[in-house]
């Protein structure tokens, strides 16, 4: 069985310049509660909390066993709301299975894991080792913060290995819950139907108090699209760095009014102070055409080989961690996904580098680069 830390660090080796010296990453988690959201289900009633995990730069300590991926969702709860976090758990369990390991890439038709159930495969691939290990959170040494949003239907660890790239190269990762399991419907479902800037300002917030006052938000999906609806407001994060909010490639704009009402006003009416990174596969070039009149200093990278809107989480790559425990029918197709994964880590690397003020690791893309790139930067 290979294990995924090695898988990584080979194809990161091969995406940009590693470091001299690593640094080995630890892992803790805390309990933060948003006092401007109520939330009430699985006999709890309060502020909505939001179940929040770190990876960070520690020393090596070998004492301790690199966490299982199950592990990472391990903690010490008070009831009631060790219920909440056992539901919110089997929730994502389940978006896991079905968004990461039910189909094959570009397919529509179930994998046949036979003679193993669809769930053995979920715990097969949970029982995996990350590269992290529990310590406590830094205190003395500062570092800059990255807040992570998930996607609709999203996991606060589905992006472990970014979280650990970002650690092994000294920054503070945080994750945490944007969904709340809700009686009687689906995963995802909001409590309340708005942009969740208190969520948001509370992790960033938390943020500030945590790191040397850098302070970057990377949101995938929808979690780009929060992003977008509320770093307009000055001093909340220092760079932004947004992955596929899915509307790109769109030219209709009453489509994008009528789908994305909040996206569309903020894009069109706000300005933007902070610099913002852009990542999409269009099948075309940068500059995207919903984004041309932004007010904002904007990056763009446009990957040049297909790039799925899973493939920018390493919960959906995962699958390739391992050879020859389950089918894996889409192999080549799924390498060729974390090729383009890895190089995209190390392009969002360099730009948080520069805006963070640390020394900057340029990508060494060795068969030519992997993206159409382009700037605009409107006032």
């Amino acid at each position: 069985m290979r294990q995924v830390a090695a898988w990584v660090g080979l194809v990161m080796a091969v995406a940009s310049h590693a470091q001299e010296a690593p640094t080995f990453v630890g892992f803790s988690d805390t309990l933060l509660f948003n006092d401007s959201l109520l939330y009430s289900a699985f006999g709890y009633h309060g502020p909505a909390p939001l179940f929040v995990q770190a990876w960070f730069p520690v020393d090596l300590d070998a004492t301790q066993q690199d966490l299982t991926f199950a592990g990472l969702r391990e903690r010490s709860l008070p009831v009631p709301l060790s219920r909440v976090h056992e539901e919110l758990c089997l929730r994502m369990d389940s978006a896991f299975v079905e968004y990461c390991v039910r189909y094959p890439f570009g397919g529509d038709e179930p994998i046949d894991y036979a003679p193993q159930a669809i769930w053995q495969v979920k715990d097969s691939l949970f029982a995996l080792r990350t590269h992290a290990r529990r310590s406590a959170l830094p205190g003395g040494r500062r570092f800059p913060v990255i807040v992570y949003h998930h996607g609709s239907q999203g996991m606060s660890d589905e992006n472990v290995w970014m979280a650990e790239w970002f650690a092994e190269n000294g920054f503070i990762f945080l994750s945490c819950n944007w969904h709340w399991p809700l009686h009687g419907a689906m995963y995802g479902t909001p409590i309340t139907w708005e942009t969740d800037r208190s969520g948001i300002r509370m992790m960033l917030r938390f943020a500030r108090e945590l790191g040397d006052g850098k302070v970057f938000y990377i949101g995938h999906s929808w979690g780009a699209q929060e992003g977008w609806c509320t770093l307009h407001e000055p001093g909340m994060a220092d760079a932004f760095v947004s992955l596929e909010t899915t509307i790109e490639w769109k030219t209709d704009t009453a489509e994008v009014r009528d789908k994305w009402p909040r996206v569309f006003e903020a894009i069109t009416t706000r300005s933007y102070g902070l610099p913002i990174l852009m990542v999409a596969d269009t099948e075309g070039e940068p500059p995207y055409q919903m984004f041309r009149g932004v007010r904002a200093d904007i990056s763009y990278l446009d990957p040049k080989e297909p790039f799925g809107h899973e493939s920018y989480t390493s919960a959906y790559l995962l699958r390739r961690a391992v050879t020859g425990q389950f089918n894996v029918p889409d192999a080549d197709a799924l390498d060729a996904q974390f090729d383009l994964h890895a190089a995209m880590l190390g392009e969002v690397l360099a730009f948080l580098q520069e805006h963070a003020g640390m020394p900057v690791i340029r990508p060494v893309h060795r068969t030519g680069d992997r993206f159409h790139r382009a700037r605009t930067r409107v006032h």
